[in-house]
């Protein structure tokens, strides 16, 4: 059906001002340029062309087009209710209305929402796709929602995750989509929950899909090691390739990122920027960073890092994946970002992406 994105908060204020005022002008120009499909497979391809042309790249166009999609579907289900493709249709009105809801920064009502996706899942005339989707869009809006302290403690809402979680692992086993939702749910129950989120790993370990069995093992392996390094504090000593001596006892009382990456690394350097903005921002309130480095080539490790702005330390052996610090840590796959707390303990071995400073952040008030 439809796949929407988000953008930037500066952004999405322009675009809240500009729904309101879709919101005023809208009904009387989309009623105009509805009144020209005079069928039902008139109106069908209209809204069909629509979601096809959908695009964010020009996201004024987007949030206006998300409008029309909205209007004619909502028309397709008030013309035509007796014809099976009105549920097809209301489940893209749902999804634009879920959209809008968003990029305005409203709280969706999911109540009302779930109910709606449920009549059509369980509409004898509706198409198959139509119920795959609105099942798989119902565990979505859910699992954003659970995502939250409110939501997480609501018995009844968990109660209704895990039914339809169900529900998909049992209608579309085989489906990526049934794997990535519990890939989500295990994501938010792993610093509430650790012991069910261990649980769906192991089950989705021996998912026929190798790709599924291959990540859940990756991620009970990160599991096991986290486990085995909070027993006691990470001993790491090294000669860095700048000649200083790098000894992670002598950085107790600071919060430090040790970070197994290399330069033919693609996803590694993907994650670069995002480390040396908060490099900058924190260091000065005790954050270190100690690279490990698994390149081949050192005069490439240290031109790259001067241009990257990546000041800190890096241990160069140049044996690749037989890096000695990386292979004592048994590291099978880079980047591997561990955060390590003031007391020398390891407390998170997948220290990536956007939620990098938050965690410094915390580990650094404590």
């Amino acid at each position: 059906m439809l796949v929407f994105l988000l953008f930037a908060t500066s952004f999405m204020k322009f675009i809240a001002a500009l729904l309101v005022v879709l919101g005023t002008i809208g009904s009387s120009v989309r009623a105009a340029d509805l009144s020209q499909f005079k069928t039902a497979d008139e109106l069908w391809e209209f809204i069909q062309s629509t979601v096809h042309g959908i695009s964010p790249a020009d996201r004024v166009a987007y949030v206006v087009k998300l409008e029309e999609l909205r209007s004619g579907a909502l028309a397709f289900e008030q013309h035509y209710p007796s014809d099976p493709r009105h549920w097809d249709t209301k489940l893209i009105r749902l999804q634009a209305e879920f959209a809008q809801a968003q990029i305005a920064q409203r709280s969706a009502d999911l109540p009302p929402l779930l109910a709606s996706l449920k009549e059509i899942t369980g509409a004898t005339d509706a198409s198959t796709s139509a119920k795959a989707e609105a099942s798989f869009f119902a565990v979505d809006v859910q699992l954003r929602a659970a995502d939250t302290p409110e939501s997480f403690t609501n018995a009844s809402a968990r109660a209704v995750l895990d039914g339809d979680i169900t529900a998909l692992r049992k209608n579309y086993p085989d489906e990526l989509r049934t794997a990535l939702a519990q890939f989500t749910w295990v994501d938010i129950l792993k610093p509430r929950e650790p012991a069910r989120a261990e649980a769906i790993l192991s089950d989705l370990a021996t998912n026929k899909d190798s790709r599924v069995a291959a990540e859940a093992k990756r991620q009970l392996d990160a599991i096991q090691l986290q486990r085995k390094l909070a027993k006691e504090p990470l001993d790491l000593k090294f000669k860095a390739v700048d000649g200083s001596q790098v000894d992670l006892a002598a950085l107790r009382g600071k919060v430090v990122l040790l970070d197994f990456w290399a330069v033919w690394c693609g996803p590694c350097r993907m994650e670069i920027p995002n480390v040396v903005a908060t490099y900058n921002d924190l260091h000065k309130s005790g954050f270190e960073i100690v690279g490990v480095s698994l390149d081949q080539d050192k005069d490439k490790l240290i031109n790259f890092t001067k241009q990257a702005g990546m000041t800190w330390p890096q241990y160069f052996d140049g044996k690749m994946w037989g890096n000695e610090i990386s292979s004592r840590f048994g590291i099978n796959a880079i980047p591997a970002m561990w955060l390590i707390d003031k007391k020398g303990f390891v407390r998170s071995t997948e220290a990536r992406g956007a939620e990098l400073a938050e965690q410094v952040k915390k580990l650094l008030a404590e």
